[in-house]
């Protein structure tokens, strides 16, 4: 007996209007996503290392915490850290390219001195 195969998802709309230049994200959205993700993980673990040591160390559970959640962040946050890197190339590409044509069109307009 063979299983019944799913329904085919349709394309999205908007991919075949994306160039393969342009990231899925724009730079803001993917540094706001990566900030806050990194801010949420420093929280969980500032309250899962003052749970664990107490109240008595601050400074022990704030080092612990920063060290703990750059740690995690960088095992854990990996995909989103790539989305940014993805945006910020793709931004400083289409600003390198914007800048070459406008020397392109100036060059252009300028004549050659004899």
């Amino acid at each position: 007996m063979t299983e019944p195969q799913p329904a085919a998802i349709p394309p999205d709309p908007e991919s075949s209007t994306r160039t393969s230049a342009e990231p899925p994200a724009g730079l803001g959205k993917a540094f706001l996503v990566y900030t806050a993700l990194r801010l949420l993980v420093l929280l969980v673990s500032f309250v899962v290392l003052r749970l664990v040591l107490g109240p008595d160390n601050p400074l022990l559970v704030v080092g612990g915490a920063v060290l703990l959640s750059a740690l995690l962040s960088l095992v854990l946050l990996r995909r989103q850290r790539d989305a940014f890197t993805a945006a910020s190339i793709a931004k400083a590409d289409r600003r390198r390219a914007e800048r070459a044509a406008r020397q392109a069109r100036l060059d252009e307009g300028r004549s050659p001195e004899v």
